[in-house]
């Protein structure tokens, strides 16, 4: 019983008990990726006019610049970070490494639409699994993207 009551206590104890996971706020959380932009105007015509992402901050100076985009407007949250400045100045070269960043998107077809508009091509819409629908697009700078429209069960969004 007394073995059984000092298990009890160093469990109870905190910083002696040690859980597999860390709690939710400290756990780790992506905040995108880092892209070259040959030209930080044209690329906002993308990401802005047609993705709909919100310039959330700008760092750095002209040789260096860091554009901070995403969806909620808060710069903390999840996003895209495009580079730009002096250096970036030229083509972008692609490796074979990456292949597309996946974006969920509430409506594709609004989408699609400011896409076009703003001088950029989209593919068509498809319909894919379980009511999900995508389509993919390429940036001025050769970026692809897969755009994600989650399907629904009993009308709510998954």
């Amino acid at each position: 019983m007394r073995a059984l009551l000092m298990a009890v206590g160093l469990v109870a104890t905190p910083g002696l008990a040690q859980s597999a996971h860390p709690p939710l706020a400290q756990a780790g959380a992506l905040i995108g990726p880092a892209l070259h932009v040959a030209d930080l105007d044209r690329a906002l015509r993308f990401y802005v006019d047609g993705l709909g992402m919100t310039n959330s901050l700008q760092m750095g100076s002209a040789e260096h610049r860091e554009t901070i985009l995403t969806f909620a407007g808060d710069p903390r949250s999840a996003g895209i970070i495009l580079l730009s400045g002096k250096a970036s100045d030229r083509v972008v070269k692609h490796g074979s490494g990456y292949d597309r960043t996946v974006i969920r998107m509430p409506d594709l077809d609004s989408a699609r639409a400011r896409l076009i508009t703003a001088g950029f091509a989209a593919e068509p819409i498809r319909d894919v699994a379980k009511g999900y629908r995508m389509m993919m697009a390429t940036d001025a700078d050769g970026y692809r993207f897969e755009l994600v429209q989650s399907g629904t069960v009993g009308g709510k969004a998954r």
